[in-house]
């Protein structure tokens, strides 16, 4: 059966959505139309090109490799030591990743931990001097916004305390967001924040995956809810993670337990389309470089270990699965909470990773992009 271009099937969807009411500020009715909208299956497809040239590896003999096509990787021995103080919190890792690939820094967000950060390509780390509040919940998701000349910005949602954290990467003295006031938080209850991302630098999207399940603007200055309140439960029963694509102007929402994600327009205020990954990925998050989704999943399909999917989202298609604990060795990547890309150098010089981190038991691993032939 043929399918119609992404492109061209978005350009027919946002016809149909021009004539479809806006929702408006404290309109708490859940998204209009939802039935106007079915999930499309993404495909698999292999690539044999990506997006940067990755030289032949000599000594593939022996190595563990997981994906397809262009989109191999290898674990990278010593990537990503814990530090000696924060092993005792590590079976208990339920946290999100950042990169700053400007000064060669990956951040974890370990729970009672606090900020921790991978330098030297991945193989130094350190608990991070930070405020005492960043210490005391669960980091659970976030996003970084870089800035010239100054130190990149860093939101963050915390599940266990309820705040929602703006800082710098000093991470001192952070503002805070707690649970919105009005409806649908009127009664003080129901709130469990689990991702935030910047649209920009002066607006950021916080989703309340774990709490009723409505995702929400705030501006950065001053640092407030705006009052809108999208999606809710007849969008999905946990909309995990949310990222921005500055590129389209659209949001991605992760639908854990119905294994989409959904494609949200910030000009038009409506979906553009639900991408159905195989069922049973309850994927967590997304994390976005260039037309390439890391879509990390606590399960796969039949309950089987983690995957992360990697997702062409101009084509429509799944274009690699990585499995890190069946192919890679990575014995307590059960389940995959969070990953994200973390590309550095530049030209013919450019290495692509991918770092993760799991939940029960709680890791973290890192792997590399590899040339090596099928």
């Amino acid at each position: 059966m043929h399918t119609l271009p992404i492109q061209i099937r978005r350009w027919f969807t946002g016809l149909a959505l021009l004539a479809l009411p806006v929702l408006q500020a404290h309109d708490t009715g859940g998204t209009p139309h939802e039935h106007v909208l079915n999930p499309v299956d993404l495909p698999f497809v292999t690539e044999q090109r990506g997006p940067v040239r990755v030289p032949r590896t000599r000594d593939a003999a022996g190595r563990r490799l997981s994906g397809q096509g262009y989109w191999k990787f290898t674990p990278v021995t010593g990537a990503v030591p814990v530090p000696p103080e924060a092993q005792p919190k590590l079976k208990g890792a339920h946290g999100t990743l950042v990169a700053d690939p400007a000064t060669d820094t990956v951040y974890w967000g370990l729970q009672d931990v606090g900020w921790i950060a991978f330098t030297e390509r991945l193989m130094r780390s350190e608990i991070v001097e930070q405020d005492p509040a960043f210490r005391k919940g669960n980091l659970h998701g976030a996003d970084l916004l870089p800035r010239r000349g100054q130190k990149p910005l860093v939101v963050a949602a915390d599940n266990v305390e309820g705040d929602i954290y703006l800082s710098d990467t000093s991470f001192q003295a952070p503002q805070k967001l707690r649970i919105p006031e009005g409806e649908p938080y009127a009664d003080g209850k129901g709130w469990a924040p689990t991702d935030a991302a910047f649209a920009g630098p002066d607006e950021v999207w916080v989703t309340d995956g774990y709490g009723k399940a409505w995702f929400m603007p705030a501006s950065v200055e001053p640092y407030r809810y705006r009052g809108e309140f999208l999606g809710g439960k007849k969008v999905s029963n946990t909309p995990h993670g949310i990222t921005h694509d500055a590129r389209r102007g659209e949001l991605y929402l992760s639908a854990r337990p119905e294994a989409q994600i959904r494609e949200f327009s910030l000009a038009t205020r409506q979906w553009l389309a639900v991408h159905q990954l195989p069922k049973g990925s309850t994927v967590c998050d997304v994390d976005l470089w260039g037309d390439y989704l890391l879509a990390p999943c606590l399960d796969g399909p039949d309950k089987t270990p983690g995957p992360i999917y990697i997702v062409n989202i101009r084509t429509g298609a799944i274009v690699s699965t990585i499995k890190p604990k069946e192919e890679l060795g990575y014995a307590t990547a059960d389940h995959i909470h969070d990953a994200c890309w973390y590309v550095v150098r530049k030209g013919l010089r450019r290495e692509v990773y991918v770092v993760f981190t799991a939940w029960n038991p709680g890791g973290i691993g890192a792997v590399k992009l590899v040339n090596v032939a099928d």
